[in-house]
């Protein structure tokens, strides 16, 4: 079945939400569904094995650790709080290129290596052992699947762009994956309880079903 790109935008924030993001990082996951979708690429599945692995943990041991590798307490990094990291610091990029450790789900990074592509105005490589992709913030050409972890990720400024992936105008989702992210965004529409309140779903009464 096919989805709208708002459905997509609006199951992953609620989704990311009801797994325990906060607000801004759920907003985050949501703009990289919608940039994903609108160039072709099916991003539950990994978002939604993102939110299974993330799911009562401590944000913190995820979160990256700028050094010569940017790595995690924890061991692996959450694409999104990594991503948002890439972010801020897209003029570093201009000096020298930023290394990543092991990552969870790291499909779900290279929406915001576009964004730094866009902020910077030059294309981005982002390579991994295996394979590569390319962006300039517009356009994404992704050379072989990531999968759903990496041991690391390189992101540098890049001479070249691929063919790009351009303008999907609906997303075809994995109905097993778009299931259990429904799962997750549910959980905000719960009634009050120890559980919910721990996710936030009072601060988001209100908000209707798809």
């Amino acid at each position: 079945m096919s989805r709208s790109l708002n459905e997509v935008e609006t199951i992953a924030w609620k989704a990311a939400r009801g797994a325990g993001y906060p607000w801004g990082i759920a907003e985050e996951a949501a703009s990289a569904m919608r940039w994903l979708a609108g160039r072709g690429i099916d991003g539950c599945p990994q978002l939604a094995s993102l939110l299974e692995r993330i799911d009562g943990s401590n944000l913190d041991d995820l979160s990256p650790d700028p050094g010569e590798i940017w790595s995690a307490p924890g061991g692996t990094l959450c694409p999104l709080l990594a991503g948002t990291a890439l972010s801020d610091r897209a003029r570093q990029l201009l000096r020298c290129p930023l290394e990543f450790g092991r990552m969870a789900s790291p499909l779900l990074f290279l929406p915001f290596a576009g964004w730094a592509a866009a902020r910077i105005g030059t294309s981005l490589r982002v390579s991994w052992s295996d394979g590569s992709s390319f962006t300039d913030g517009a356009g994404l050409a992704l050379q072989d699947d990531p999968g759903r972890a990496l041991d690391g990720m390189l992101v540098a400024v890049s001479g070249e762009m691929p063919e790009p992936r351009f303008g999907a105008g609906r997303a075809f989702p994995d109905p097993q994956a778009w299931g259990r992210l429904g799962e997750f965004a549910r959980r905000i529409h719960a009634p009050a309880s120890e559980t919910s309140r721990r996710f936030g779903a009072d601060a988001v009464d209100g908000i209707d079903d798809d």
